[in-house]
């Protein structure tokens, strides 16, 4: 989960407050040294970035107002987050897909009571049970 912690934490970088409004040009930077530092260092071409804020409103995550975030580098770090989420599911996954495999074939190796198997073909009496092997 640490990877994918960094991530949204990559993203809020992307964020750089509230945009420009009334009485806010002192507050917000039009700078994106920061995002730029950041991705650069993850590997990031820089010339995906713009250097200054740009409007957002064509982006789909990243924040529609003014951002650091382009179109390439928000398709990009879409593509990056979902690998990673969905690395850390199948890892998790496995441990729960092979513990439900094992009580399954557990469950199909033992006959109930009388000798009849599970709900599954598998070992048993099945004459006795009245029905037939298949």
């Amino acid at each position: 989960m640490s990877a994918l912690r960094s991530l949204l934490l990559l993203l809020l970088s992307l964020c750089p407050g509230p945009g420009p409004g009334p009485g806010s040009e002192a507050k917000v930077t039009r700078s994106c040294v920061e995002t730029r530092q950041v991705l650069g260092a993850r590997g990031y071409s820089l010339s995906l970035l713009p250097p200054a804020l740009i409007s957002g409103e064509h982006l789909r995550i990243c924040p529609q107002e003014y951002t650091c975030c382009s179109s390439e580098i928000e398709q990009r770090l879409t593509w990056e987050t979902e690998t990673t989420f969905r690395g850390l599911v199948e890892e998790n996954g496995s441990f729960l897909v092979h513990t439900l495999a094992a009580r399954h074939r557990k469950f199909d190796d033992n006959p109930g009571p009388g000798g009849c198997p599970g709900l599954y073909p598998g070992p048993g009496n099945w004459k006795r049970c009245g029905q037939r092997n298949t």
